[in-house]
């Protein structure tokens, strides 16, 4: 009794903050609280339902926020999309990935959410940098791509078609079935044509899944959400990053760049990977190596920046990125070789 009165006081509590206009540091606050909910989820994975849950209760679809005395709303349907798509995932890494991305988005909201209350009127009204930040891709939901929609629609067809195709069987079952105890040999009769044909089809349906070649799985390691080769090399992300750059893709560019030194240091058996680490998480892990702390903290608030910020990297910018990228391998390099010189 206690406990359930305890959480509806929560939820009224939540419903209070929600209510009418927020202030904006209400909002951000919120943030902050969504944010260490996907934590908690990440450690406690039965507290998953009750988790998304309450970040929903956190962050309605929409609301409106109140900057500065003038309202804006906010459209927090990213944040429903990316959840939903979290509990709709049945394989721990992908599971994993999507927590990351979401705490990653989150925090960088948040960070943006601080910085919006001392907009200034060269970058716009606090209420044009709220708008501004919230319309970005990142807090966006994705679009259905014309082949997905083709696809969906395909597969709701064939459910369909086939939900009638069983209606009809049963129907005709049952009318046999209700026809009396002279029949009682024809009724035995289609039930057993029934079996058999669904056999049939079974035995049809294993086999032509057994003859289809399925895509052969290479080994592979998950750094940030992102695949490697499990032969794949530092060199070879840099590489990918220098080209998304040549390429105009800065963004990409840092993220690869970015992966690149966690790699590295991981082959230097500085630092162990794991699926499930965030970016800040790592710089933990670095922080212990002085000469690897200072780059370390500028390279992953860059990324944070960059990357789940979804704000647009200059050529200059990602010139600075770049040499503070080349300080950070060399630091590892060196640390690695003193590893291994005094083992």
């Amino acid at each position: 009794m206690i406990k359930s009165g305890a959480t509806f006081l929560l939820i009224l509590l939540i419903a209070v903050e929600a209510s009418a206009a927020a202030r904006l540091l209400n909002y951000e606050n919120r943030v902050v609280r969504a944010a260490e909910q996907i934590e908690r989820i990440k450690t406690d994975i039965d507290y998953s339902e009750e988790g998304v849950s309450y970040i929903k209760r956190l962050l309605p679809r929409t609301e409106p926020i109140e900057v500065k005395g003038r309202e804006v709303t906010v459209d927090n349907t990213w944040l429903y999309v990316l959840l939903d798509s979290y509990a709709g995932e049945r394989d721990p890494q992908q599971r994993l990935a999507k927590l990351n991305e979401i705490a990653g988005r989150l925090r960088a909201l948040d960070d943006h959410l601080q910085h919006a209350e001392t907009a200034t009127s060269e970058t716009g009204t606090p209420r044009d940098k709220i708008r501004e930040i919230l319309n970005r891709p990142a807090y966006q939901p994705e679009q259905e791509t014309a082949v997905g929609g083709f696809i969906k629609r395909v597969l709701r067809k064939a459910r369909d078609f086939g939900g009638e195709i069983l209606s009809s069987l049963g129907r005709l079952i049952e009318k046999v079935l209700g026809s009396g105890s002279s029949n009682v040999w024809v009724s035995k009769l289609v039930l057993i044509l029934v079996a058999c044909g669904a056999l049939v089809a079974g035995v049809y349906l294993v086999r032509r899944v057994r003859r289809v070649p399925g895509p052969k799985r290479k080994k592979t390691r998950t750094v940030l959400g992102e695949e490697i080769l499990a032969e794949g090399t530092s060199q070879d992300l840099a590489e990918a990053g220098l080209a998304a750059a040549r390429a105009g893709d800065f963004r990409a560019a840092v993220r690869k760049l970015y992966v690149s030194l966690l790699y590295e240091l991981f082959e230097r058996n500085l630092i162990e990977l794991d699926e499930s680490a965030t970016n800040h998480e790592y710089l933990n892990k670095v922080s212990r190596f002085a000469q690897l702390a200072g780059p370390m903290q500028y390279l992953t608030d860059r990324f944070d920046y960059v990357w789940y910020g979804m704000f647009p990297s200059s050529e200059a910018d990602f010139a600075d990125y770049l040499a503070s990228y080349q300080t950070a391998m060399l630091g590892a390099r060196t640390l690695g070789e003193r590893s291994t010189g005094s083992s």
